[in-house]
C-alpha cells in the first residue's frame, strides 16, 4: 500500500509515522508539509501548502491519503486559518477524489460536536456535529464534517474514516495541557466543573491506523476511558485552582488575547470548556477494534511524569 500523508511534520504526524514506517505492508510514504520531517528511507517529503493545486499530482498513485494537516493552536488571523482549515481540506479531499484514491482517513475532533447545555452524556456519532461560531477549531472541524456528508454521497466508491479524538497528551505536546502544566494556578468556573477526557497520543495514532487499515468507514469517537473534572485535571498537575465566573473568564481571555499577551489561549477554548462533550467509544472498539492503552486519569498522569523526566 502507498500511502499519502498531509501534516506529517506536526505532532500527530510525527507520533503516527512509526505506525506506517514499521508496517510491511506499507510500501511507501508521500509526506506533504511546510516543514521537512526527519529522513526515512520509506518517506518521500514534498514541501506542499494543502491548499495549492498541485496537491493533485503530488498525491497521484497512492493508495490511501491521511489527513492531518489542521491549524489546532491559534493563530492571529481567523481568515487564514479558515483558508487552511476548511479550504485546504477540501482541496486535498477533491484532489484525492481526481486522483482516484479511494481511502481517506481525517482526524477530525470531537470539538465538531460543539460545546452545547443539551449535549448527552456520552455523546455517539450519531449526534448532529454543531459548530461554535466563535471558536474557529469547533467551527472548521464541524463545517468539514458537514461538507464530508455531501462528498460521501458524490463519491460513495471513496471509503472515508472521520476520527473523532479528545484532547489528546504525549511526552513532546506543544499544547494549551503543556501550558496549564507550567503555570501555578489554573482557572476553574465558580459555578460548574465540567467533566473531560484525555487520551494518549499513540493511542490516537493507533486509530488513524487502524482506519487506514481495516474496511471500515463512517466516524469514531477517540477517547480514554472514564473522565475528570477540570478542578480533579488540576489536582493531578498539582496546579492552584482560582474560582472564576464564566463570563469573567471569557472576558479575561479575549483582552488577553486581544492584546497578544496570551499565544494559546483563544476565547474559543473557554467556551468549550463550559459545557461537557464526553464521548462513546463503543464504536470504535468494536468495529476498529481499537484498545486504548491509556484511560483518561492514566494518560494525564502519564503526561505528567513524562514531563517531570
Amino acid at each position: 500500500m502507498k500511502v499519502a500523508v498531509t501534516g506529517i511534520s506536526g505532532y500527530l504526524g510525527q507520533v503516527y509515522f512509526p505506525f506506517l514506517e514499521k508496517d510491511p505492508e506499507i510500501e511507501a510514504v508521500t509526506g506533504i508539509d511546510l516543514a521537512q520531517p526527519p529522513a526515512s528511507p520509506k518517506l518521500k517529503f514534498i514541501k506542499r501548502d494543502v491548499r495549492a493545486p498541485e496537491i493533485e499530482k503530488d498525491i497521484a498513485g497512492a493508495d490511501a491519503i491521511v489527513h492531518l494537516a489542521f491549524i489546532v493552536m491559534p493563530i492571529r488571523s481567523e481568515s487564514e486559518t479558515d483558508s487552511i482549515n476548511i479550504g485546504g481540506t477540501k482541496n486535498v479531499f477533491e484532489a484525492a477524489a481526481r486522483a482516484g484514491i479511494k481511502n481517506i482517513v481525517y482526524t477530525s475532533s470531537v470539538a465538531s460536536y460543539g460545546a452545547w447545555p443539551d449535549n448527552p452524556i456520552p455523546i455517539k456519532e450519531d449526534h448532529p456535529r454543531r459548530p461554535m461560531p466563535d471558536f474557529y477549531y469547533s467551527r472548521t472541524k464541524a463545517i468539514i464534517e458537514n461538507w464530508l456528508d455531501t462528498f460521501e454521497k458524490d463519491h460513495p466508491d471513496i471509503r472515508i474514516v472521520r476520527l473523532r479524538p479528545c484532547i489528546f497528551v504525549g511526552p513532546k505536546i506543544n499544547n494549551l495541557m503543556r501550558d496549564a502544566y507550567t503555570r501555578r494556578i489554573i482557572p476553574a468556573f465558580t459555578d460548574y466543573d465540567p467533566p473531560v477526557q484525555f487520551a494518549w497520543d499513540e493511542d490516537v495514532a493507533q486509530a488513524i491506523h487502524l482506519g487506514l487499515k481495516k474496511n471500515v468507514r463512517g466516524a469514531f469517537n477517540i477517547a480514554g476511558d472514564g473522565m475528570m473534572t477540570m478542578r480533579e485535571m488540576a489536582g493531578e498537575l498539582g496546579k492552584i485552582v482560582i474560582p472564576m465566573p464564566y463570563k469573567l473568564a471569557l472576558a479575561t481571555a479575549k483582552f488577553f488575547w486581544k492584546l497578544g499577551i496570551s499565544k494559546m489561549l483563544h476565547a474559543g477554548w473557554i467556551e468549550c470548556s463550559r459545557y461537557p462533550i464526553i464521548v462513546d467509544c463503543t464504536k470504535a472498539k468494536t468495529e476498529l477494534g481499537w484498545k486504548p492503552t491509556h484511560t483518561t486519569l492514566e494518560a494525564l498522569r502519564h503526561f505528567t511524569k513524562s514531563i517531570e523526566t
